[in-house]
């Protein structure tokens, strides 16, 4: 490991909090980043934040952002992935290696976690802490070195976001269908090895943060105080519609590495983007916006009409441009970030029903819901050609944005979290 940034407590003597995540927190771009910067803001204005980041989900550059609210930082350098793991992805045989890769038992994202890191030991040794914030299920081996020590330990807090194994079980159900049969072998061992993970860890936690309702729901079960914080995003300025174009631009925003994101992208491509060019007599533009791009989705470049972008610092000047947001997604879970900006851009979405799945906005009042590659050309006929209807659409969203997903409105119930009964939020 390797302190990143030792920084001087500069607010007076106030009670330390410890955040464990496995991305840099950020105030744009990556849904998980921004998820992990709403915390560390919020955790920021009441506590002297600590931060380590095990950086297991993107880029481990310490922004001014991050500087300008954490304590401490520390980045961990992340071990090679424990021997176990490793043999078991190095059988040659499919088969034989997914039996391997059960008989491993924990997801993969732990291989590289080490709980016996020196450098935790030194932090656990160093001073109390009020409360220490883990972000994500598969770190929270992380908070070890707190739990083996005699008497009281911090309040621990623990932000699942999703329930991991019901969404690598939907992981492997989008696989049968796409009839990749070893890849849905490995989403069902995966979704076995985080339901034993959970089992295994949440009951030591005080407090368990989902991001909708329906994930806390899922998460009961584990006996833990729920609370939901959702997503959230900073809420732009109206801007006016522009003058019309020549041609309509089409936007996809999303983490392209996540193989959600990635199939829907393919979906889109293949059954709906011709059939739209031939409807719009090819007076439509497609924006592709994200990460970790996998090599068919960069390959649509290519193709008449798509515009594919890697990671971008902000998304806003692509939602300005768009005059329609897809999200046609078919797996997953949690709630996406991408439904949430769109509303807030003030740009009309068609979306599936398992995309908006979490949120508070309706399907036909705030946005359109369609399912099928017909359905879902329609829709966007529909809202590409503008209206009444995607005015209206655009209104409802952007006012239930503002009511349900403002920053301002969360800060403080997740300062309440560390609190005991402090939560105002409870699912």
């Amino acid at each position: 490991m390797m302190g990143a940034s030792l920084m001087p407590n500069r607010h007076g003597r106030r009670d330390r909090l410890l955040m464990l995540t496995p991305v840099m927190p950020s105030d744009r771009g990556q849904g998980l980043a921004m998820r992990a910067g709403f915390f560390l803001d919020a955790y920021s204005s009441r506590y002297d934040v600590d931060l380590v980041v095990a950086p297991l989900a993107g880029s481990a550059e310490i922004s001014a952002f991050v500087q300008s609210r954490a304590h401490r930082i520390e980045v961990l350098d992340l071990a090679r992935p424990d021997t176990h793991y490793a043999l078991a992805m190095a059988v040659s045989d499919p088969l034989a290696r997914v039996a391997a890769f059960r008989r491993y038992g924990k997801p993969s994202l732990t291989a590289l976690i080490d709980p016996a890191c020196p450098a935790l030991h030194q932090l656990a040794a160093d001073g109390r802490y009020r409360a220490i914030h883990v972000f994500r299920l598969y770190i929270a081996g992380l908070v070890t070195p707190w739990l083996a020590r005699l008497g009281d330990h911090p309040r621990l807090v623990i932000d699942c976001d999703e329930n991991d194994a019901a969404t690598y079980r939907r992981l492997a159900s989008m696989e049968r269908y796409r009839r990749n049969s070893i890849a849905a072998l490995l989403a069902d061992v995966e979704a076995e090895a985080f339901a034993r993970l959970a089992a295994d860890w949440l009951p030591k936690f005080n407090v368990l943060i989902a991001a909708s309702h329906a994930e806390a729901r899922s998460l009961s079960i584990f006996g833990v105080e729920t609370a939901v914080i959702p997503n959230v995003v900073l809420h732009p300025p109206a801007r006016p519609r522009r003058r019309p174009r020549p041609f309509v631009s089409i936007l996809f925003v999303g983490t392209l590495g996540y193989a959600p994101n990635a199939d829907a992208v393919m979906w889109f491509a293949s059954r709906v983007w011709p059939r739209l060019q031939r409807a719009l007599r090819h007076r439509v533009r497609w924006l592709i916006v994200g990460l970790n791009m996998p090599p068919q989705v960069a390959r649509l470049a290519s193709r008449r009409g798509i515009e594919v972008s890697g990671s971008v610092d902000d998304v806003g000047p692509y939602y300005r441009r768009a005059d329609l947001v897809v999200a046609p997604l078919r797996a997953g879970g949690g709630t996406r970030v991408k439904i949430i900006e769109a509303a807030a851009h003030g740009r009309p979405l068609v979306a599936t029903r398992l995309a908006v799945e979490g949120t508070t906005f309706r399907p036909g009042v705030d946005m359109l819901v369609a399912e099928g590659d017909s359905n879902f050309l329609r829709s966007c006929l529909m809202l590409a050609r503008g209206g009444a209807l995607r005015a209206r659409l655009v209104e409802h969203a952007r006012a239930k944005s503002k009511r349900d997903y403002s920053p301002a409105y969360w800060r403080a119930r997740v300062a309440d979290l560390v609190d005991p009964g402090g939560s105002a939020c409870s699912a």
